[in-house]
């Protein structure tokens, strides 16, 4: 009787799961579902949901701390070490242990994520890596090169490499720990220049693009704001790294966005707040967790991040390179990343991305 019963509810609620997955068209995600998906899925909202959300709950942890007498003065020199001592998110100093935790193998697999090598580099260097596109959040510049997931130490041993996002990122408390512990760093030229400056296995990654060109990220389209973007040669030049290009194809097929061409009224929007905030929010849709159809979630989708050949630098250049013959090497580099960005594109485009026929830079 027991299993007669059980067998009756299981019938139910097929039938009503049945009757939800009907409502208005929407590809329902919630039986059938391997435990060991759901694990990715878990973990990879709770890494997307982690910086918005975190933000403000750790800053309300922190400001209900300062009205309780036993946890306002900790909480005024945490706060004092954060904004006027911790140079950590400059320098990298912060063992990056969290690179290596289970849980970013999780996020790996759920798109999945590949990081593919073209030539071996060699740990007596230094290197700069340009990722390529932007994307709306980069997501393979942060588990290939954020985190160990993608097997980056043994692709790359004797490389270092820190990942450089936003300032803002590390103006929260509790939050910015975390990011630091991966191994993260701020995108400021200081910052570039002290990593570089510990010598041979030293790198970082930028995307290059940044929120200019996250703004053009939507499936089928590798729009590449490149052509005007110079800093990050200026910083191999002065830091003696070599310059490495990194192809990511799949990285804008994660999430559909609306239409937002130049001069449009969306566009003008995205475009003043990133003026004003030096970041900017695409207007995007993905899928939800419980359905494939609508929500925040990125798609499952394939992300294989190809690292190119280097653009070698042999030493430090210390003359003036905004200007004569420094400013005239850094066109010179900067066309030769280019080319050869271009030529790993051609050579990888076949195999992943077959319906891209062109490669933009702007």
């Amino acid at each position: 009787l027991a299993s007669e019963g059980l067998a009756r509810f299981q019938r139910a609620g097929r039938r009503v799961l049945g009757a939800v997955r009907s409502i208005q068209g929407l590809r329902m995600s919630i039986i059938d579902v391997p435990f060991s998906r759901r694990v990715q899925t878990f973990f990879t909202a709770l890494w997307l949901f982690m910086i918005p959300m975190g933000t403000g709950i750790c800053w309300m942890l922190a400001l209900l701390a300062l009205f309780f007498p036993l946890t306002l003065i900790p909480t005024l020199l945490y706060l004092a070490f954060i904004f006027l001592i911790d140079q950590s998110p400059s320098n990298g100093s912060r063992r990056p242990y969290l690179r290596y935790i289970v849980p970013w193998r999780h996020v790996q697999a759920y798109f999945p994520i590949e990081l593919r090598k073209t030539v071996d580099l060699s740990p007596d260097s230094k290197y700069v890596f340009g990722y390529h596109p932007h994307g709306v959040i980069s997501m393979g510049a942060l588990v290939n090169f954020g985190t160990d997931a993608s097997g980056f130490s043994a692709l790359f041993p004797g490389i270092v490499v820190h990942v450089l996002t936003l300032r803002s990122n590390f103006l929260t408390p509790l939050l910015r720990e975390f990011i630091l512990h991966m191994g993260i760093c701020e995108a400021s030229l200081a910052s570039c220049l002290k990593i570089l400056a510990r010598g041979s296995g030293s790198a970082i990654m930028l995307a290059v693009g940044g929120a200019a060109e996250a703004l053009d990220a939507r499936p089928g389209s590798y729009q590449l704001t490149l052509k005007n973007r110079k800093g990050f040669v200026r910083v191999a030049l002065r830091s003696g790294a070599s310059l490495v290009p990194v192809m990511s194809f799949g990285e804008n097929e994660l999430w559909d966005a609306l239409p937002n061409p130049e001069g449009s009224a969306l566009r003008r929007l995205q475009d003043a707040m990133k003026k004003a905030m030096r970041f900017t929010f695409p207007a995007i849709h993905g899928r939800g967790i419980f359905n494939y159809d609508v929500g925040w979630m990125p798609h499952r989708r394939r992300i294989v991040s190809v690292v190119g050949h280097p653009i070698h630098v042999d030493k430090p250049y210390t003359g003036d390179l905004k200007s004569g013959e420094g400013a005239a090497l850094v066109d010179k580099i900067h066309a030769q990343y280019m080319e050869e960005l271009a030529q790993l594109f051609e050579k990888h485009r076949e195999e992943l991305a077959p319906d891209i026929q062109q490669l933009v830079m702007k």
